[in-house]
């Protein structure tokens, strides 16, 4: 994918050749667990992905079967629920129940997404296409930065986002409650830098798009004709951002491909909730990588 004809050893000594946008936005003890520690035979099979990461794939998959298919609302949302009810398999305790809290919330998420789409008069714009690979190397950064497009037309592109509950307290009869997650009154820090980026590699001019199953017509769409942030001048702000980010780990590659060593470079926070997706011996082993011996 990428046109680089040349790859710097420090980054092949990690088998790394481009960044991501979904990369660019973990905290860097994370990054360096996940892409220097760990290797991406464990990234793709090995890690668990959480409840809201399998509920928002099936939900896309629901919508790009209302887009590319022509299904109904109605069979766009039953399918996008068959989707994720595979994943069940995959969990327990806690997890179990947050699954299925999501999977009661499926079909009112996938139905606020299309009348998203709907709004946008998506069906009527011409070269729709999904998850299209696109690509931009920041200035001073040695690989490039590697996305896909969740919806991609001749006019402009739409990156989709969906909220779903959050794990809550332990209630005094001892289940697990889980708290609604609204929609922000502006758009997440971290999802700004994504649009940026495909509007930096795309040209296409961007729609972000929220949708929830909390209740009926719970969606936002963001663009720069009612936020601020969805302009150029503050995609520009982002993408610094973005380089910045790669312009450190970058120099820590530099120093040294021992995440041993780079995890002195580095402070944790185990408390972050980037961590909840490791647990277990996976857990102790990374916090291990900052205990000094």
């Amino acid at each position: 994918m990428s046109g680089i004809d040349f790859v710097p050893q420090y980054y092949l000594d990690i088998d790394l050749n481009h960044f991501s946008p979904s990369q660019l936005n973990l905290p860097n003890d994370v990054w360096l667990h996940n892409y220097v520690y760990k290797d991406q035979e464990w990234r793709r099979n090995g890690k668990i992905p959480n409840p809201n990461m399998t509920a928002g794939n099936a939900a896309q998959d629901g919508l790009n079967r209302f887009i590319f298919d022509n299904y109904t609302s109605e069979e766009a949302q039953k399918d996008a629920v068959t989707q994720y009810a595979k994943n069940k398999i995959l969990y327990q305790d806690d997890q179990l129940l947050h699954f299925e809290t999501n999977l009661d919330a499926m079909q009112m998420c996938v139905a606020n997404g299309i009348a998203a789409l709907n709004e946008l008069k998506l069906k009527k714009q011409k070269d729709i296409s999904s998850e299209l690979y696109c690509e931009y190397q920041l200035p001073g950064i040695d690989i490039t930065t590697i996305g896909r497009t969740d919806v991609l037309t001749s006019n402009y592109l739409i990156e989709l986002k969906t909220k779903w509950k959050r794990k809550g307290a332990v209630r005094k009869d001892g289940t697990r409650g889980f708290n609604k997650v609204a929609i922000p009154k502006k758009p997440d820090f971290n999802y700004l830098g994504q649009v940026a980026f495909y509007w930096k590699a795309t040209g296409k001019e961007p729609h972000l798009i929220y949708h929830t199953g909390n209740f009926e017509g719970d969606y936002a769409i963001f663009n720069k004709d009612n936020c601020e942030q969805m302009t150029p001048e503050y995609f520009e702000h982002s993408l610094e951002h973005y380089r910045q980010v790669q312009t450190v780990r970058q120099n820590l590659l530099q120093i040294s491909t021992d995440p041993k060593v780079l995890a002195q470079y580095i402070q944790p926070d185990f408390s972050s909730f980037y961590w909840n997706d490791i647990r277990g011996t996976e857990l102790e082993e990374a916090r291990n990588l900052w205990k000094i011996k």
